[in-house]
C-alpha cells in the first residue's frame, strides 16, 4: 500500500532543518569581483558577440540582396526598404548583443562562483577598459594617417556624437542587463550544487 506523500516545504525551511541535523553553515565565504573570471566571461562574449553579429549580418544582407535594395551612397536618400533592413538589424544586433553577454556573464558568474551580478558587472568593465584603451589607440592613429580624408569622407561630427552617446548608452544597458543576469544565473549554478551536498550558507 503506497505511503502518503511528504508535504511540499520551502527550501528556507529545508536548509534550517538541514542546519539543525548538523548539515554544515558556512557564516563566511569568498566574494567580490574575480578579474581574472570576469576578463575570460569578457573574452567569450566578445567571442560570441562576433559569431551572432556574423549571422545577423548575413541575414540582413540576404534578405536585401532578395528584396533588390539599393546601397545608399554617403548623403544621398535612403529608400523605405532600405530603412527597414537598417531598424531589423539594429533589433537583431540588440539580440546578438544581449545573448552575447549572458554567456559572457554566466561563464564569470560560473568561473567566479560566488557573487554573480558582480562579476557580471566586471564582465562590462572588461569591455569599457578594453574599448577606452582601444579608442586612445584608434584616437592616435587616426589623428596621424587621417583615414576619412583619404578616402574623402565628410562626417558631421555633431551628429556623429549625439548617435554615438545614444548608441553607446543603449549598448550599455543591454550589456549590463545581460551580463548581471548571465551572472547571477552562473552563481546559482553552484549553489544549487552547494544545497545538494548539505552546504548552507549563512548569507
Amino acid at each position: 500500500m503506497a505511503e502518503p506523500a511528504e508535504p511540499l516545504r520551502s527550501t528556507r525551511a529545508v536548509d534550517t532543518e538541514q542546519a539543525d541535523s548538523g548539515t554544515e553553515v558556512v557564516t563566511t565565504r569568498p566574494g567580490g569581483f574575480y578579474w581574472g573570471s570576469d576578463f575570460i566571461g569578457f573574452a567569450v562574449a566578445l567571442f560570441f558577440t562576433i559569431v551572432f553579429f556574423g549571422i545577423v549580418g548575413a541575414v540582413v544582407g540576404t534578405v536585401g540582396y532578395q528584396m533588390g535594395a539599393p546601397v545608399p551612397k554617403v548623403g544621398g536618400p535612403i529608400s523605405n526598404t532600405t530603412q527597414t533592413l537598417g531598424i531589423g538589424g539594429v533589433v537583431g544586433g540588440l539580440i546578438a548583443l544581449f545573448l552575447a553577454y549572458l554567456i559572457g556573464g554566466y561563464t564569470a558568474g560560473r568561473m567566479a562562483r560566488f557573487d554573480g551580478a558582480k562579476n557580471g558587472v566586471g564582465v562590462v568593465i572588461w569591455t569599457v577598459i578594453v574599448a577606452i584603451v582601444l579608442g586612445v589607440i584608434g584616437g592616435v592613429l587616426g589623428n596621424r594617417f587621417n583615414v576619412a580624408s583619404q578616402i574623402h569622407l565628410n562626417i558631421n561630427t555633431s551628429t556623429l556624437t549625439r548617435a554615438g552617446v545614444i548608441s553607446l548608452a543603449v549598448t550599455l544597458i543591454v550589456m549590463l542587463i545581460a551580463s548581471v543576469i548571465g551572472g547571477i544565473m552562473g552563481a546559482n549554478f553552484h549553489r544549487r550544487l552547494d544545497r545538494d551536498a548539505g552546504i548552507v550558507y549563512d548569507r
